[in-house]
């Protein structure tokens, strides 16, 4: 029982000690001088932060109910409509499918970005400059996965926009 309380303890001490030295190593990752330059251009970096919030919200509804609006008011609509005059229209319908997917992607992307800048503007930079650096590298990267779901979005309004061209070439009036 001794030797099984002992192992215990040194194990918590190693995971007590290996957890300390991450937290130490993330906020030496930044030079004293950084961590300055982060306490002196807070309350800039704070208010940008704001307006980005802001400014973001309202593009991604926006930008969210163009992409619903096209799903359900254009691509479903031709699809059913095709599909009804018994034409061939699997690529159509394959495209808008994957558009479907991707639109949910969107949506759970924006939902992990809006939670990081949630928490990204509720740290002090004043007080806390190296917890603050960290989470703007995390915003960062939900930011720029965001733009990466809005790129295949509009790859696949393109690639649906080429299928529908090729489909209506079939009947001999082209697309324009």
């Amino acid at each position: 029982m001794n030797r099984l309380l002992v192992a215990l303890s040194f194990f918590a001490v190693l995971l007590f000690g290996a957890v300390a030295s991450q937290a130490v190593h993330a906020q030496s990752a930044l030079s004293e001088q950084h961590l300055q330059r982060i306490r002196q251009n807070c309350v800039t970096a704070q208010t940008a932060l704001n307006q980005l919030h802001a400014s973001d919200a309202l593009l991604r509804v926006n930008r969210g109910q163009l992409y619903e609006n096209i799903s359900t008011k254009l691509m479903a609509p031709l699809n059913s409509r095709i599909a009804l005059n018994r034409h061939e229209g699997l690529k159509l319908a394959a495209t808008t499918l994957e558009y479907d997917r991707q639109t949910d992607v969107f949506r759970s992307s924006y939902k992990d970005y809006e939670e990081s800048m949630s928490r990204l503007l509720q740290i002090n930079c004043a007080e806390q400059p190296a917890e603050f650096y960290e989470s703007v590298q995390e915003t960062r990267e939900k930011r720029q996965r965001l733009h990466e779901d809005t790129e295949t979005l509009t790859m696949l309004l393109r690639a649906y926009k080429t299928e529908f061209e090729d489909f209506s070439s079939d009947f001999g009036g082209g697309a324009e």
